[in-house]
């Protein structure tokens, strides 16, 4: 480090400073001073000196003189280690190796390296963080995160070199090879894992309905891929508990073999339960970890029972119809009023196509309606009577001022919240085509949530088309235009699919078919989680009104199935709570929600189950090709993992990467330094001191 001393005005002003200085000691110290009797002249000129020490140096801060900092800084070229952190490595023949002698060996690499590198280590899994050690145990692969890590958080350029070691098995995000080019400096891979051709069978998939109803045939797929097996029988089962759901067997035509089997169980109890699938194990198969995999169901005793009721046959009813009948707890009748009577104590919700109408005034029908309290949906159209829904006194009053009907397109309230709609669904469903809704205002005479309005002629409005309402106990739903069928016809056209109009369709029903126990204390959460999933619960509570309110601490604990108890408390959101845990593992886990509030203790319990997904041991077998196209495509270069050394002694040779050498200068005004202060005091006291020590008093 070198320190200069830089002035404002030139250092021509010292000369005049060190003569001041003399006049004043001179005037001080020898004219017209008595000390020339007392003390000998040579201890008069270390006084002397020692105040013109003083005077020099406070007159020399009088020109704001500036230190300088100059030193000298090396850069050296960045070198990024990204390492598959991820569980699959130890699930070899290699797990030995990989625990045990692998980490010391980039460790001993990478020390040769940092001679000319600054080296950063990094893991990647289900995350991208820094390392010291790898240990393998990441549930999750995703190399497109790396890629985005290292794209946001890392000054890439022409000084950067990344080498990637791992197995290129990812089950998480995109395909690297799609961005890797983003990150603009070459990748060097290290293949890792084994590459040989063994025998093995996996699940690539077991899948089911979430709600699966009691003594019902359950639908179940089942997805298998063998490789290396051709010839061999594959042999699998159902089981719950002991008992045995469903047996096969598959013979495998080739060496690679894949197949998906559908099939049915039959569940025999109620509540979450668990079908463990197994597949016998062939000689000289080697992973048996994807043999076995678990499917949890909630079973229900009964069904959501839906009645859809008009009086003239429409193309919406076989689009609501079949929408509904995609969802396994709906069972659905079609019920024509002007020919059958209805028994509303059947059903758990009715839809009222266009009724009442020109045909059908339904009095009778509208009246025992009234006084039940079951929930609702009204589609609204050209056949609906409107002086006759008005006089029906629903809680919705249509004033027209003609007859005539309108084009509306659905555009979402962004404040609407009685349940979620993915993005995705609304931008899917604002391009369906138009309704033909009633050219009318719309009067509520009690409250309402408008989940979409109308866009007429491209313009947005403030008209609902469609909205929820309640009136006492009863859950109503208004939809207010006809001509549903084409935007099922649209989704399908658009988007090869009808499962954004399905799914928008089943999550009105469903809000509207639910049962909501109106407890003061309420918890939202799901029943059957992933092992790599952010648990997420959130909590309503309500006083004696009903007004949501979180003053209260609400207490979570949790006991998982070996009776070991975890407590939480949930934090405030708004006028609710949340609460997120992550890293549990699998299990069966049972909870106790506290608040005491209102003058009483508030409980609500439950359970959930965390599954595993085991999604690492599915398939081993190494892929090179990946890390060579990763490599190929970023000007990198490939090794495998004999070749380490080989890989350190091309970054080492590599003559484009040069240590930069750069000057950093710093100024700060000597005012700021206290030590200057400090030296000043000091002569002073030393002066002091000297006199009255020479002098004797």
């Amino acid at each position: 480090m070198n320190i200069s001393i830089l002035t404002e005005h030139s250092l021509w002003w010292l000369l005049p400073i060190i003569l001041l200085a003399i006049a004043l000691v001179y005037g001080q110290y020898y004219y017209k001073n008595a000390l020339k009797n007392d003390l000998p002249p040579s201890r008069i000129l270390v006084l002397a000196n020692l105040r013109a020490l003083v005077y020099i140096g406070v007159l020399f801060l009088l020109l704001n003189p500036l230190i300088k900092y100059s030193q000298e800084r090396v850069e050296k070229p960045l070198l990024i280690w990204a390492q598959d952190n991820s569980e699959s490595l130890q699930l070899g023949q290699d797990s030995i190796y990989y625990k045990n002698k692998y980490s010391q060996e980039v460790d001993a690499v990478l020390e040769k390296l940092e001679g000319k590198y600054q080296v950063q280590k990094l893991g990647f899994g289900q995350d991208v963080k820094t390392v010291d050690k790898f240990d393998f145990t990441d549930q999750l692969s995703d190399y497109a995160s790396l890629i985005s890590y290292l794209k946001d958080n890392i000054q890439m350029g022409d000084q950067t070199q990344i080498v990637l070691a791992g197995d290129g098995l990812y089950n998480k995000g995109n395909d690297p090879r799609f961005s890797v080019q983003e990150i603009k400096c070459p990748v060097h891979t290290l293949i890792l894992g084994d590459e040989a051709n063994k025998k093995d069978i996996s699940i690539v998939s077991l899948r089911s309905n979430k709600i699966a109803f009691l003594k019902s045939n359950t639908p179940v797929r089942l997805a298998l891929k063998a490789d290396f097996c051709k010839g061999e029988e594959i042999i699998f089962q159902v089981k719950s508990g002991s008992n045995i759901l469903y047996r096969d067997t598959l013979r495998v035509p080739s060496d690679d073999f894949f197949v998906e089997k559908d099939f049915f169980i039959s569940p025999s109890k109620i509540g979450l339960q668990k079908y463990q699938l197994q597949i016998q194990p062939l000689k000289g198969e080697v992973n048996l970890k994807n043999n076995s995999s678990q499917l949890i169901v909630d079973v229900l005793d009964s069904k959501r029972k839906i009645a859809i009721c008009y009086d003239s046959y429409h193309p919406d009813i076989a689009a609501l119809q079949s929408a509904l009948e995609e969802k396994s707890n709906f069972s659905i009748r079609l019920i024509d009023v002007s020919k059958k009577q209805v028994s509303f104590s059947d059903f758990n919700l009715i839809i009222l196509y266009q009724l009442p109408s020109f045909k059908t005034k339904a009095n009778q029908f509208f009246s025992q309606l009234k006084s039940s309290s079951l929930p609702f949906i009204m589609v609204l159209g050209g056949g609906t009577e409107i002086d006759s829904f008005n006089r029906l006194d629903l809680g919705l009053n249509l004033v027209r001022e003609n007859e005539l009907f309108q084009d509306a397109r659905v555009k979402f309230n962004s404040n609407f919240s009685l349940f979620e709609i993915s993005q995705e669904n609304k931008k899917i469903a604002e391009s369906f085509p138009p309704l033909l809704s009633p050219m009318a205002k719309f009067h509520f005479n009690q409250e309402n949530i408008t989940m979409g309005t109308q866009v007429i002629k491209g313009i947005s409005t403030e008209l609902p088309l469609v909205v929820f309402s309640q009136k006492n106990e009863q859950k109503q739903c208004y939809v207010l235009g006809e001509g549903i069928w084409r935007w099922k016809l649209h989704d399908y056209k658009v988007n090869n699919s009808h499962d954004s109009f399905n799914a928008l369709i089943s999550q009105i029903v469903q809000y509207l078919a639910l049962k909501v126990k109106k407890n003061q204390l309420n918890l939202q959460y799901d029943k059957v989680y992933k092992e790599t999933d952010i648990i997420q619960i959130e909590a309503q509570l309500y006083n004696k009104s009903y007004q949501a309110t979180n003053k209260a601490d609400l207490k979570f604990l949790l006991e998982n199935e070996n009776g070991n108890e975890y407590a939480y408390q949930f934090e405030r959101i708004g006028d609710v709570y949340q609460l997120e845990m992550k890293g549990l593992p699998a299990g069966d886990y049972r909870f106790e929600a506290k608040v005491n509030a209102f003058d009483q203790e508030l409980v609500e319990r439950g359970t959930f189950v965390v599954a595993t997904e085991n999604l690492e041991a599915k398939y081993l077998k190494a892929n090179s090709t990946l890390l060579k196209d990763l490599s190929e495509l970023s000007g990198g270069l490939h090794f495998p993992l004999s070749q380490i050394t080989k890989l350190a002694e091309s970054l080492l040779s590599d003559k484009s990467m040069k240590s930069r050498i750069s000057i950093e200068n710093n100024f700060s005004s000597a005012l700021n330094f206290i030590f200057i202060l400090c030296f000043v005091v000091v002569l002073l006291f030393l002066e002091w001191f000297l006199r009255k020590y020479w002098l004797g008093i």
